[in-house]
């Protein structure tokens, strides 16, 4: 692990202006960090945006991130998701070790682990589908009640823009994404029971944890049907399998053994409805990456919610 010499100097994250003036003992003193030594990691930055910054001090390991607005929201509800497991040793989300408002920062422990993304692209994908599976049946339960309504009409009105951007950017993938969009505000699903959801469950944010699945990144979260954030997992392992033809059959195992566990309580129609929605989003994330094959990689997904359609 490579320690990172330099912050971003950019002045719409006070706390990461902090950390670089002061340091991380100075800048947060709750910490109690005063004396020890301390490593810091930039795991993830989108300036004028976010900043997440991996810590290590002696015995300690955790995370800062840091906003632009006050995160106090998010640190409720590690909170409050945290009081709702009751010590569920089999379920984990990261524990919340201390907020600033001034400084808009958050810090939470870490959370150990092999990403389901991880076990899927090294053939375990059994394991990645029993995981977030695991994770949707004990989510179902959760008495939390936080975050804003995330549901099928936010989804289409996002959807909208998503299509917009693609129209904006290339023809043939603008016309794709139409006919997805379309097909969407034709087939909105009835609104079912609203409870708390990630509102960006990627196969990355499912971490095994030995005795049971571990839930990063709260950053979205919400109030909406699980089947949202089902659709989102769906739509990260597919891609992953769609993309990377090694890993194709461990993606589709994973796909078998999610829907498999979740079948019992989830409504089917909906969840294709969103699966389609959430490729349709992951397609338009392509623009941001800009990588060489990005046009490929779109098509590809917009492909895939065009045939889940059918």
């Amino acid at each position: 692990m490579k320690p990172a010499i330099d912050l971003p100097d950019d002045p719409a994250l006070p706390g990461v202006g902090a950390i670089r003036a002061l340091g991380l003992a100075r800048a947060i003193p709750a910490l109690g960090l005063d004396g020890r030594g301390v490593e810091l990691v930039l795991r993830g930055y989108t300036p004028g945006s976010r900043a997440t910054i991996e810590v290590r001090a002696e015995q300690r390991h955790f995370v800062v991130k840091a906003y632009t607005a006050d995160p106090a929201a998010e640190a409720g509800l590690y909170q409050a998701v945290a009081a709702g497991l009751g010590g569920d040793s089999g379920t984990r989300v990261p524990p919340l070790l201390g907020w600033d408002h001034d400084f808009r920062v958050l810090v939470i422990g870490w959370l150990d682990g092999v990403t389901a993304h991880e076990l899927i692209k090294r053939g375990q994908g059994e394991r990645a589908g029993e995981l977030a599976a695991r994770w949707l049946e004990r989510a179902r339960s959760l008495p939390v009640r936080l975050g804003a309504p995330c549901g099928a009409g936010h989804v289409l009105c996002n959807a909208g823009r998503w299509v917009t951007d693609l129209v904006a950017t290339d023809p043939g993938l603008g016309a794709a994404a139409t006919v997805v969009g379309e097909a969407l505000a034709d087939s909105q699903p009835t609104e079912g029971v609203p409870r708390l959801v990630h509102g960006a469950l990627y196969d990355r944010h499912v971490l095994d944890q030995g005795d049971g699945p571990g839930v990063i990144d709260w950053r979205r979260f919400g109030q909406g049907p699980l089947e949202l954030d089902a659709a989102m997992f769906l739509a990260t392992v597919t891609r992953t399998g769609l993309l990377d033809a090694a890993a194709a059959r461990a993606a589709a195992s994973a796909a078998a053994v999610f829907l498999a566990g979740t079948r019992p309580f989830l409504d089917g129609d909906a969840l294709v409805w969103y699966r389609v929605a959430a490729l349709l989003r992951l397609a338009r994330r392509q623009l941001k990456r800009r990588k060489d094959d990005w046009r490929a990689r779109a098509r590809v997904l917009l492909g895939e919610a065009a045939r889940l359609l059918k």
